[in-house]
């Protein structure tokens, strides 16, 4: 179990509606800037929530690059700028 001081560096969107998604993933982003993370796990599927990834993160300020997971196109690989 997860203490309050530990960082969650992956995020499920399953079951999330595409607005739901939107929030969590900008909300996941900060979390894992703010705490010096350089990069995190999105599990989204394959798909709706999955083809607007790519436009939430692009211009994202503090996401250096993404893409999808090699072995699992349901999941893309996020990597935070360093500071």
């Amino acid at each position: 179990m997860n203490s309050l001081e530990d960082v969650i560096v992956e995020v499920d969107l399953h079951g999330l509606r595409i607005e739901e998604a939107e929030a969590a993933v900008m909300k996941f982003v900060d979390q894992l800037y703010f705490h010096g993370e350089t990069s995190g796990r999105i599990i989204h599927g394959r798909g709706m929530i999955a083809e607007k990834i790519s436009d939430w993160l692009r211009n994202y300020p503090y996401v250096d690059r993404f893409e999808r997971a090699p072995l699992n196109p349901g999941v893309t690989l996020v990597f935070m700028e360093v500071a």
